[in-house]
């Protein structure tokens, strides 16, 4: 399944490749106009494939990570 950002922003990271998460994990953190978000797991799974590593600025849509 796909997780994509919600909206534009600075996007961290809080999990790493082939970690195991929770429905409801917090997954990242987005940061937009002094405002601070999570991005949680909508199912539980593995991660499979983590498209932004590094902490950086993404578009409303774009492909956070992929869990199996």
């Amino acid at each position: 399944m796909d997780v994509a950002v919600p909206f534009a922003g600075v996007v961290s990271p809080l999990v790493a490749e082939g970690d195991q998460v929770e429905s409801g994990q917090a997954v990242a953190r987005i940061e937009a106009m002094k405002m601070e978000a999570s991005i949680t797991a909508p199912i539980a799974g593995v991660v499979k494939r983590l498209v932004i590593v590094d902490p950086c600025h993404a578009a409303g849509g774009d492909l956070l990570l992929v869990l199996e």
